[in-house]
Order: C-alpha cells, then structure tokens, then sequence
C-alpha cells in the first residue's frame, strides 16, 4: 500500500473502491464481502482504504486478520459473496486462504480480490499468475488480481479463464487486463470474459459409475485409454442417459470410469478419509459418481450433491410368498361357516322330504337314507324321483331346487376361478411378519445404522442385521427364499424381473410400511465450479419428463419379455383335490363293504349256532 501523502492514498483508495464496485457481486447487509487485512499500527495509510470502502460500498464489510486470534464465528454461517484480500508481500496470501477456510462463511464460489502492491523488479503477469494458482489450489476460480504500481501510480486488474480452448479447469497459463485506473479514472481494456462458458469445448467430463440397475445398466465393453485404465463404454440406465445429456448440452466429452468391483460406493470415515468411488471425488480425480446415491448428512458434509431427480423407497425386500397347496381346492372354495350351513339344510330338507314322502306314500322306509341320498342328488344337480301328492310337498321340493342350482352355480363359478388363479400361502408384509418369521435379514452396511434405535422391534432388526451387498442380498431373496434384505425398491422390482426370468420371486413391503423414502441425485465433488449449470440441466430435464420415460423404457423392455399371465392352463396339479376326493370316498366305500361281509359272515354263524339244522336262507342285503 502506498505511504505517502494523504491525497495519493484517496486516490487509490477510490480506484479500489470502484474496481471492487465494477466487479464484485452487490447482495443484501451481511453477505457481501471479506476484507482479509494485516492490522498494523505502523500502516496507517490502510485507513484511508477501508474508511473509503466503508462509506461508498452499499453492502457491509467484515474485516478480518490472520495475524490475530480470531473470535468463534458459528453464530454467522451465511455464505460470502465476495472476499477482498490485501496483501502487504506475496506470501501472505496463503495466510489468508487459511483464515477463510476456517470460516463458517467460506464459499470458493464467491469473487476474490487480491490486491497487492509489487516492487520494482517483479512482473505484473507473473505474478498475477502466482496469485490466480495460489486460490485455484484451494478452489477459487473466479479472481481478480488488481497491482498497484508506485512507480506509475496506477492500479491494472488482471483476470484469467478457468475453462478456455486450451484449459479444463487446470491451472493459469496465462492472464489478460481488464481495467487500468489512474487520476481516479478507469481506462477499460478488455469485458471481463466468461469464466464458465456455456461451450466447455470437449473438456472431460470424469464421471465413475458404480453399477445399480436400473439407474447404471453394466457396461458393453472395456475402452482402451493413456489416461484411465478402467474407462468403460455405458449405454444404458437412467443415470448413464442423464450424464450423456449433461455432457451434450456443455459440450463436454464423457469419460466414464468404472471398478470391476461390486458396488464399489466405498466408506467415508469421520475424519474425512474415504474408499472406493467416494476416495475418488474426494482427491478430485473424478467430478461426479453416479448409481444410485442416496444423500445423507455425512455425504453432504464432504461432497456437493446434484439436485434430487427423482424419489425412491427403502424398503424391506423378503421372498414371495409360494403356491397354496391345490390337493384341498374343492374344499376350500367355501368357509367352514358355509359348509357347515350347506350340509345342514341338506340333512334338514332330507328329513322334511322324508317325512312327507313317508306321510304320503306307503311302502316307504322309515330310515331317511334314501331321501338324503335323493335330496343330495339334487343339490348336485342330478335328477331325482320323488312322488309329491300334496302342494306343500310340491313347493318344498321347488325351494330345494331353486336352493340347489344356486349353490352348483356358485360352486362351480368358485372352482373355475381356484383352479384357474394361483392361490398363496400367507405373505410376509410388514416388519412384524418378519420378526415372527424369524428368518435372517441384512442388508448394505451403512443401513444397520437405521435401526440402532430403543424401539424393541429396531433393537431386534439391529441385532440380527446381517451386511452384505445389495446384489448378494437380493440372489439370496430370489433363489434361496430364506432371506430378507433392505433395499431399494426401483432396483428390487427391476432385479426380480431379470432374476425371475419372468415369474416375480421377490416381494417389498408396501409403501405404508417404508422404512422411509429418499431423493436420488447425482454426487459431485466438493465445490464443483459446474455444480449449478448442472443443476438447471438436471431440472430442464426433469420438467420435461425424459427421466421418468428412460425409466419406464427399461421397466417395459423387461415386462415385454416376460410373456407371463395371471391365467395359468388347467392342469393336473388342479384337479388333485377332486381324484383325492374321489379316492377317500372309494376307500370308504371298500371299508363299509368289507364291514358288511363280516358282520353278515358273524350273523351268519351266529344262526348257525343257535338254529342247528335250520334251512331257513337268508337274505342279506
């Protein structure tokens, strides 16, 4: 800063003071800019500058020093909008980025400001470039280096271009002017350029998949690069679909890494450290990961996730429940309560159609056998003979037969639609089913958590939680039947297709027994400079429709290969109840004659022995 007199001072100081005015961002009290100073009694001079900035800056200032102590600042955790840093030698600015980051304010997006007074023997580009790739190591991008020359008595602005023909985010290979200011008079060289052009220019994209059908469907073959090892070729998934449009409309051209690994989302520790995908973004070596990410606090402390694109459920995923024995078809098609009723008016009516028919005929038994045998007949819709003689006979015998062609109809309209229709056995649908079933659950690590509750139920699930991967969980469930897997239900319905073959063997528990639902996006790494440009991509997108549609594609595509009915053919399987009945029915009738021929055989000698020499013959019947 200079140090002489007072009106050389004023005048830099108003250059400052409209530079800073030209280029920083005007927000409301309290989101403006920082002002990173070395208070020293010995630099008076600095008064004049924040005194200037003070009084013609609409929004506030907050000055700050990395020479001091400074004071806890978590009652303000608004994002800065702009940051001013006054350097009184060019290694103070690392100083300064290190007070910054400690700030709950700190915001790598906002606009930066160095300023800095340089000696006779150093050079303005040089150094602006030194200062430029100083911020861009900690993420600040879009900066503007003013140098003041004591010689000249000039102030000139230089600035420079993240994203160009010849740089993808990299660091400063060049600058250009913008303004010059001297007398308190800007001299406009050059409109300050786009930093984030709409056309990006064929840079990289990195982006790293972790395979979650149906959001990123596997790769189709293996690409051969200098630079990326394990780049492969996607085509399908709602994701993979979602990061070629990004790519498309900022021209950008898309590299996509995957791990022969599976699920290779990785862990991210308290500390900061991660594995896997996340280790990725977390050293820069990639700008996003995509396969179904689910935000969670952690996730957003330590990266920038997209906006949510779409919902998805956290379900509990158990087998489906089997095929019903088919052996009791012909009994089951009514209730207890119905049969018993159906075979009491039978035996009812058998008893009133035998006593009038005994009242009116003679000759007639006076055991009811008959009568049963006939009213039954008519229940099953055979013909019968009866003699009716008198009205009241005539019209019991027309309300059992209107009785009886209603209950063969529905009879049979049941039957068809048993045999026809699969039943199944007792599902298993909410949280309470599956701890009585008492089969082993599981599920991904990071869900255990979840249930590390007081809640009894919790505290069972918790304890008998199982880790595993989610495609581990999920063959478990479809082809072993014995297990139930936390998971999410778009890829549980999409997996139980493909493993299924056509036949669904995977049951999730209804939406009102969730465990609880979730937004999916994209997860970028931290203070991603393209983050926002993404977003409004993401949102167009979104409006438009296109991602409910590539979902629905992927979910028709597998449903028309299917060719599955809920009608299945009649088979023998079916009428097993009926050949059982059959057979119990003949077996009965071989037991009652067999007992016929041994107590007439017992009657018989019985006859014998008390008659000796008895001819009398006897009829047996």
């Amino acid at each position: 800063m200079p140090v002489g007199n007072g009106d050389e001072s004023d005048e830099i100081s108003e250059c400052v003071l409209k530079l800073s005015a030209k280029y920083f961002v005007e927000k409301k009290a309290l989101s403006g800019s920082i002002v990173i100073i070395a208070i020293n009694s010995r630099e008076f001079t600095k008064r004049y500058l924040l005194q200037t900035i003070h009084n013609g800056i609409k929004y506030s200032i907050m000055v700050k020093t990395p020479y001091q102590p400074h004071a806890n600042a978590s009652h303000f955790r608004e994002k800065a909008k702009n940051y001013m840093m006054m350097l009184e030698n060019k290694f103070d600015l690392r100083n300064h980025i290190s007070l910054l980051r400690k700030l709950p304010t700190w915001n790598p997006f906002a606009k930066t400001i160095v300023l800095y007074e340089k000696q006779q023997d150093e050079d303005n580009e040089k150094l602006s470039m030194s200062f430029i790739n100083e911020l861009h190591a900690s993420k600040l991008l879009r900066t503007i280096v003013l140098i003041y020359s004591p010689l000249d008595d000039e102030i000139i602005s230089y600035s420079w271009n993240p994203y160009s023909e010849t740089n993808c985010g990299g660091e400063c290979e060049y600058v250009y002017i913008l303004d010059r200011c001297k007398d308190n008079l800007i001299s406009q060289i050059e409109v300050q350029r786009e930093m984030f052009p709409l056309d990006l220019k064929g840079c990289p994209l990195l982006t790293y998949a972790v395979i979650s059908e149906p959001y990123v469907m596997p790769p189709v073959r293996k690409l051969t690069s200098e630079l990326w090892d394990d780049a492969h070729e996607f085509e399908k998934g709602g994701e993979i679909s979602l990061v070629k449009i990004i790519s498309q409309f900022t021209n950008m051209t898309l590299v996509t890494r995957t791990s022969e690994r599976e699920e290779n989302w990785g862990v991210i520790y308290p500390n900061g450290t991660a594995t896997g995908a996340y280790s990725l973004l977390r050293n820069d070596s990639v700008d996003l990961v995509i396969g179904n990410i689910e935000v969670t606090r952690t996730i957003r402390k330590w990266f920038d996730p997209t906006v949510s694109y779409t919902q998805d459920e956290m379900t509990w995923c158990v087998t489906r429940a089997g095929k019903a024995a088919t052996w009791d078809n012909v009994v089951t098609i009514f209730q207890l309560s119905t049969w018993l009723a159906t075979f009491g008016c039978l035996f009812g009516m058998s008893l009133l159609l035998h006593y009038m028919n005994y009242k009116e005929n003679s000759g007639v038994s006076k055991w009811p056998t008959d009568s049963i045998l006939k009213s039954f007949g008519m229940l099953l819709g055979w013909s019968v003979t009866l003699e009716a003689r008198s009205a009241t006979f005539r019209i019991l015998m027309f309300v059992w037969l209107c009785f009886s062609i209603n209950m063969g109809i529905s009879y049979v309209s049941f039957l068809r639609s048993f045999l026809m229709h699969p039943r199944f056995e007792k599902q298993i649908s909410n949280e309470a089913d599956l701890i009585r079933s008492g089969i082993p659950l599981g599920g991904r690590e990071i869900y255990r958590s979840y249930f590390e509750t007081n809640n009894a139920s919790s505290f069972y699930l918790y304890r008998k939680y199982n880790s595993t991967s989610f495609a581990a969980g999920i063959r478990r469930v479809a082809y072993e039947r014995n297990f139930a897997v936390v998971a999410s239900r778009r890829q549980a319905t999409y997996l139980d297709r493909v493993l299924g073959k056509g036949e669904s063997s995977i049951y999730c528990f209804p939406e009102s027994d969730n465990l609880y639902k979730y937004g999916v996006a994209l997860l970028a790494r931290e203070w991603y400079p393209l983050l926002e440009r993404f977003n409004n991509i993401i949102r167009s997108v979104s409006e438009n429709g296109l991602i409910k549609k590539w979902s629905e594609e992927l979910f028709i595509r597998t449903k028309g290969g299917e060719g599955t009915s809920t009608i299945v053919p009649l088979g023998m399987q079916h009428l097993l109840g009926a050949f059982l009945l059959i057979g119990v029915l003949h077996l009965v009738c071989c037991i009652v004659f067999i007992g016929e021929l041994v107590l007439a055989y017992f009657a018989k000698k019985k006859v014998h022995e008390t008659a000796p020499g008895s001819h009398r013959k006897l009829y047996y019947y």
